[in-house]
């Protein structure tokens, strides 16, 4: 048995490798921790505006074309630079391309899709050396109607006695985003709430929740139509 497990763990690491480098689009069919119950996974390349900073993020979903729909056109990395606030950052970048009146408009509740989510996860970056750190913003796909969107962000695992914060902002000035957190002190454990789902975020409105000791933290957001209403970073 343990063969097998390290024969799977083998035939992973090089289809991901292969996906980063060679073909984008490679999907894996065998399970990922780090994508909490995903069945599907790729690993995508990912940029900056300028094309400057970039990242490998790893992203699973239960629907193959689901899937396939998220491509490195979907995401975009928003740098932050030493000194500088993230919200102060974020407010110019959303302010500047909002029209609604602030506002926002809360969209009617839905029960959960699990055929419509997508769970992601930074495998590494790559920073100017005046970058301390990205924020990341998805463009949702066209889907042809109008939808609820339901995402799933982990955070790196990490050390005792380290601490890390989770940044949640709203980015849409029309329509409110919701989302909920969890976290867990080892790898075996289960995961614990911290903020229970579904807590609405509206335009310009940050949370911000930090922890220590906790082995890893995620962040589920469900936001609704075709425009990101949410952006979730964990530091």
């Amino acid at each position: 048995m343990n063969k097998f497990k390290g024969l799977l763990v083998a035939m992973l690491v090089a289809v991901l490798f292969s996906g980063c480098t060679k073909d984008k689009e490679n999907i894996s069919v065998f399970m990922h921790d780090d994508c909490g119950s995903a069945q599907f996974i790729k690993s995508l390349v990912i940029y900056d505006a300028d094309r400057q900073n970039s990242a490998q993020l790893l992203v699973g979903s239960n629907d193959s074309t689901y899937l396939k729909l998220w491509t490195e056109q979907n995401f975009e990395l928003i740098p932050i630079k030493y000194g500088e606030c993230t919200k102060d950052v974020l407010d110019a970048r959303f302010k500047a391309t909002n029209s609604g009146s602030g506002k926002a408009v809360v969209a009617q509740e839905s029960s959960d899709d699990p055929q419509l989510q997508l769970y992601t996860k930074f495998e590494c970056k790559y920073l100017q050396d005046d970058v301390e750190k990205v924020v990341l913003y998805e463009k949702l796909p066209d889907m042809g109607e109008t939808a609820w969107t339901y995402l799933t962000h982990y955070s790196k695992t990490l050390q005792p006695n380290d601490s890390i914060t989770c940044f949640v902002y709203g980015v849409n000035s029309d329509v409110s985003g919701y989302y909920g957190l969890e976290m867990r002190t080892s790898e075996n454990d289960g995961w614990s709430t911290v903020v229970s789902e579904w807590r609405q975020v509206e335009y310009g409105k940050s949370y911000v929740h930090g922890l220590r000791n906790a082995y890893q933290m995620k962040a589920r957001k469900k936001v609704y139509g075709a425009t990101e209403s949410v952006v979730i970073l964990f530091d």
